[in-house]
């Protein structure tokens, strides 16, 4: 009887960027592989566009390789990339350009037994989501997404976004509150 293979070790983020920032691409190649579906993800979220989703991961994911040899490990790798994602997101949002939060909800896959009027009720729930988290401002939106979507805690969130535990607080408050009143009859 073969002996069962063992798992690879995982390798730490740390590790990989500390070798990448000694000249190892193939480090950072393994980074990219890692969080790039993070990336784009929270940038979806985040501006609501696939095409702009895809062009924020990817700008951020060159923003942190040309800028690695800054990164000194105060935080760990993945929330430093928030962190630019986040940025860089904010500056697409701001810039004016029309979002429609289409994809903001991860896509579920519809059971086939599913009746049409239950996929029709689904439907018009996410859509009813979607349009109440895109009519928040970015500031509740961000740290709803970071939360609520990404799983990060408060401190996280806080250091993502550059503020303090209690704002991330008062934030999520008023962006429940306000997605609360903007859903009532989904209730």
């Amino acid at each position: 009887m073969a002996a069962a293979a063992e798992p690879e070790p995982q390798v730490s983020d740390a590790y990989l960027v500390a070798s990448a920032q000694r000249g190892y691409i193939d480090a950072y190649e393994i980074l990219v592989q890692r969080h790039s579906a993070m990336c784009y993800r929270v940038a979806l979220r985040l501006t609501g566009n696939h095409h702009e989703a895809q062009d924020v991961a990817q700008e951020a994911l060159i923003a942190a390789w040309e800028n690695l040899a800054r990164f000194r490990g105060a935080s760990s790798f993945s929330t430093w990339l928030y962190q630019i994602v986040t940025r860089r997101a904010l500056n697409k949002v701001t810039r004016g350009r029309a979002s429609s939060l289409v994809e903001l909800l991860p896509d579920d896959v519809a059971d086939p037994a599913e009746e049409p009027a239950e996929a029709t009720e689904r439907n018009l729930a996410v859509d009813a989501v979607t349009d109440a988290l895109s009519a928040l401002p970015f500031s509740q939106r961000v740290v709803i997404v970071l939360h609520h979507f990404e799983g990060l805690s408060y401190s996280e969130v806080a250091s993502v976004t550059g503020s303090t535990e209690p704002a991330v607080r008062s934030h999520l408050f008023r962006a429940r509150r306000a997605l609360g009143t903007m859903l009532q009859e989904w209730r």
